[in-house]
């Protein structure tokens, strides 16, 4: 698979909820500082009660999200995994997550992204209020 150009990175960050209300510019900034990795089945991207040191967007491909060995969810296309791990200084994951076919990913590491966050305020604070409107709807269910 070809590597994604600039434009095509902020498409996808595009489709990701969390990013949604972030500038096109903004986007860019994170599109910047995203690499791409691709895992073949049965790769583990993090494990569970581990540090996860960045976040990943599913480009294509699916992760099988699990929890003591448990199946839990499936994330495809457009899917954020990890996103704790940008804020939270506890960075070990709740949950594990393997691929479950060929998947290409997105990853912005924790220190790239808490670098770009201090040096571009705004896009923090639009994140920290995506971020609240999410944990909003949760409580109201």
């Amino acid at each position: 698979m070809a590597e994604l150009n600039l434009v095509e990175k902020v498409i996808v960050l595009e489709g990701v909820d969390l990013m949604s209300s972030l500038s096109p510019d903004q986007m860019a900034s994170i599109a910047m500082i995203a690499t791409e990795v691709q895992y073949p089945p049965g790769r583990a991207i993090f494990e569970e009660k581990k540090c996860v040191e960045a976040v990943y967007v599913v480009v294509s491909g699916s992760v099988e999200l699990s929890r003591g060995g448990e199946p839990l969810d499936t994330a495809g296309p457009g899917a954020m995994l990890g996103g704790w791990a940008l804020l939270d200084e506890d960075c070990r994951s709740t949950v594990g997550a393997k691929t479950l076919e060929d998947t290409h990913l997105l990853r912005v590491g924790r220190e790239e992204f808490r670098d770009l966050m201090a040096d571009n305020v705004d896009i923090a604070v639009q994140l920290l209020s995506a971020l609240a409107k999410q944990f909003g709807k949760l409580v109201e269910q």
